[in-house]
């Protein structure tokens, strides 16, 4: 009985430990959220082009949570995402590549959250993303960590991460190593 109570608190203090952790990422991933945006919407002025938002500022739970204590990220010129981003003014609901085919090229800074992830043609789409905007300076992307169980584990098997991705402005360009199709 001792032993088993011993297993019991090793497993607990691991939950605790797993638990902090996810909380951490989560944390982490809010803050380059609010960083990558805000340098977004800066190049944006800076080139006068319009920003397109590529995912709901609204949407998932951290962003839910994060943003009843404040503003995480918002809709730029353009707010593009599977929901519509109902609360933003300029929301449409499009997939991602069906949208960047009609933009023209270079013409727009893009800011892309937690998205990428998710989608299963990946491959047609890194080249559609530079194409309209034109060279990686003007991409900002913020994903799930690699390292997060979050990136492996979500609510329904529709929301499992399908890729990793690697992107500006901490990496060069989008790569991707592909989890499932």
């Amino acid at each position: 009985m001792l032993q088993m109570n011993k297993y019991l608190s090793y497993f607990f203090i691991l939950c605790i430990f797993l638990l902090i952790y996810e909380i951490l990422h989560g944390y982490k991933r809010q803050t380059d959220r609010i960083e990558y945006y805000n340098m977004a919407v800066n190049k944006s002025k800076q080139l006068n082009k319009p920003l397109i938002v590529y995912g709901d500022p609204y949407n998932g739970t951290g962003s839910k949570i994060y943003n009843t204590f404040m503003k995480i990220y918002g809709c730029g010129d353009e707010c593009v995402d599977l929901t519509g981003c109902p609360k933003c003014m300029n929301g449409k609901k499009q997939d991602i590549l069906y949208h960047l085919k009609q933009k023209p090229d270079n013409s727009s800074v893009i800011f892309i959250s937690c998205v990428l992830e998710y989608i299963p043609h990946i491959e047609e789409v890194i080249p559609e993303i530079l194409r309209v905007a034109g060279s990686w300076d003007n991409v900002f992307v913020v994903t799930v960590n690699k390292n997060a169980f979050s990136a492996y584990l979500y609510k329904n098997k529709q929301d499992v991460s399908r890729n990793i991705v690697f992107a500006p402005p901490q990496y060069k360009e989008i790569s991707y190593i592909k989890l499932r199709d």
